[in-house]
């Protein structure tokens, strides 16, 4: 009688990853492009994370950042400023009242001004003394007009 005799090899699959490796560095533009991209109705995030090769949590930390205003594609730079000597009168800001002491009736108070001028090329003066959280929402509504 003849026998037959079955040998079974196992098959492996095996990936190659090449190119560099570690840990990959999103520009500015790329992470706000991928917000926008996954700017859209339900799944859209995994959607774009999937397509992209990015981790979904990524994107709705970018998300968080670019709401809060961390993430801008405009890089810090030195801005102009400059020192009036006269506040207009029309023009002025100024920050909530606070609890402070008045000064005496016969000493006069001046306050200083900070002109910032915005990319659109509104101007915004502000007393010295604002509040920098007060100031920030201030640019942010007006930047965007």
């Amino acid at each position: 009688m003849a026998s037959s005799v079955v040998c079974t090899v196992a098959v492996q699959r095996i990936e190659v990853i090449t190119g560099a490796g570690g840990r990959r560095a999103y520009s500015a533009e790329e992470k706000i492009r991928l917000v926008g991209e996954a700017h859209g109705g339900r799944g859209a995030v995994a959607a774009v994370a999937r397509r992209h090769g990015v981790c979904t949590s990524l994107i709705y930390r970018w998300r968080r950042q670019l709401k809060s205003g961390a993430l801008s594609v405009e890089a810090p730079a030195f801005v102009p400023v400059r020192i009036l000597e006269a506040p207009p009168s029309a023009s002025i800001v100024a920050p909530t009242p606070t609890a402070v002491a008045e000064p005496a009736p016969s000493v006069e108070r001046r306050t200083a001004l900070a002109e910032v001028v915005l990319a659109n090329g509104r101007v915004l003066r502000v007393a010295e003394d604002i509040a920098p959280a007060t100031l920030r929402r201030l640019v942010g509504a007006l930047d965007g007009l």
